[in-house]
């Protein structure tokens, strides 16, 4: 191109030029008008980004800890002026001891005899029989009255047939009523392979 001062392109560069600074100069006021609004509002991806929330703190009054009341010692009832009457009991009448006789007669034919009677397994009496005493009695105590089991054990004295003194014992067990006022009496039996004994209730 010829500018019209007859200098070819010179008109058309500072044309150009001119545009140019036009151009920079819009650009930079309009960067100057940007950079206080990032400054503010921050660039995406940055922490200022990231919505932070509030942590929301409640506090509760302090409440002190329960105590369990005092105990008081327990009080005895008030007692009224007339209290009932108490009642006593009475403990079962305990059943009245019998009295009964055990009685022996000397066997025929023996110098002396002792003999021993037992009731319910307990020694009651010791009956001692000679020819000076031929009949001996003891009074014996019991419970109440009823049957009792016995054992008589006897150890008797007597001559044999060339007449030497002999000691025969026997024995003998079953049971008899006792009641009060009873009286009971040794009886000897012959058995072919011995003797036995037994106790029996007799008339007072």
């Amino acid at each position: 191109m010829t500018t019209p001062n007859g200098n070819p392109g010179r008109e058309s560069w500072w044309t150009r030029l001119g545009t140019l600074g036009q151009t920079l100069t819009a650009l930079i006021g309009l960067l100057a008008a940007l950079i206080p609004i990032l400054a503010k509002t921050g660039l995406p991806g940055q922490d200022g980004d990231v919505t932070k929330t509030d942590a929301i703190v409640t506090t509760a009054p302090y409440v002190p800890p329960r105590t369990s009341p005092p105990t008081s010692p327990p009080t005895s009832p008030p007692t009224s002026p007339n209290p009932p009457p108490t009642r006593t009991t009475t403990p079962p009448e305990q059943p009245r001891p019998i009295n009964l006789t055990v009685s022996d007669q000397l066997t025929e034919g023996a110098l002396e005899e002792v003999i021993v009677i037992s009731l319910e397994g307990t020694r009651v009496a010791t009956l001692h029989a000679t020819s000076a005493q031929p009949v001996v009695s003891r009074r014996v105590t019991a419970t109440k009255p009823g049957n009792y089991s016995y054992v008589v054990d006897a150890a008797m004295t007597v001559y044999d047939e060339i007449g030497d003194v002999q000691v025969i014992e026997a024995t003998g067990r079953g049971s008899v009523m006792i009641d009060e006022g009873t009286r009971l009496d040794v009886y000897v039996h012959q058995e072919p392979n011995g003797l036995s004994l037994s106790l029996q209730s007799a008339a007072p």
